[in-house]
């Protein structure tokens, strides 16, 4: 970043066109270079969020109010695309439980078949009621599976709120 600064520098106190060029192409290539620098960090921190451990960290923040039973059934190895939408998901769907649920149970299932993942989140509060379609939330899971060609379910009763998704493996991207 430094020498991109200097190379800007140079290029705006330089009055000689011929060296203004060849100036121009040095700075241009260290912003590529950092541009994959920048990628290649951005991506082994994709590679190195642990599903398990990002789930179990958000299911702590519900714990005061809600018992949280789950189950995880998956490998190692998930597309991150995948791997963020199941987190994203998770989040929401706690997060809605805590505003929005007079119950105190949650489960909370993550499971990898052989052709897709499948996730569901679902509480026993009584008190559901009418989904609300308008909420930004819901729009946004609903826009995470819709984009990796998977399906959702929302549903909510008596017996309480159910969020259900199932993504194709073969969208994802690793």
């Amino acid at each position: 970043t430094r020498t991109i600064l200097q190379m800007g520098a140079l290029i705006v106190i330089n009055k000689d066109e011929a060296q203004r060029e060849g100036l121009e192409s040095v700075k241009n290539t260290l912003n590529d270079a950092m541009t994959s620098i920048r990628q290649s960090v951005h991506d082994l921190h994709d590679e190195s969020v642990d599903l398990r451990q990002a789930v179990n960290e958000a299911v702590k923040s519900v714990s005061e109010k809600f018992q949280v039973t789950s189950e995880f059934d998956f490998s190692d190895v998930i597309p991150r695309n995948i791997k963020f939408a199941i987190i994203g998901i998770v989040k929401e769907g706690l997060n809605n439980a805590v505003k929005h649920s007079n119950g105190n149970r949650i489960y909370l299932s993550i499971q990898e078949h052989p052709a897709f993942y499948q996730l569901i989140v679902e509480d026993n509060g009584s008190n559901s009621g009418k989904i609300s379609e308008s909420g930004i939330g819901l729009s946004n899971m609903k826009d995470r599976v819709n984009n990796l060609g998977g399906i959702i379910r929302i549903d909510s009763s008596e017996k309480g709120f159910r969020i259900f998704v199932s993504m194709p493996k073969n969208k994802g991207s690793y």
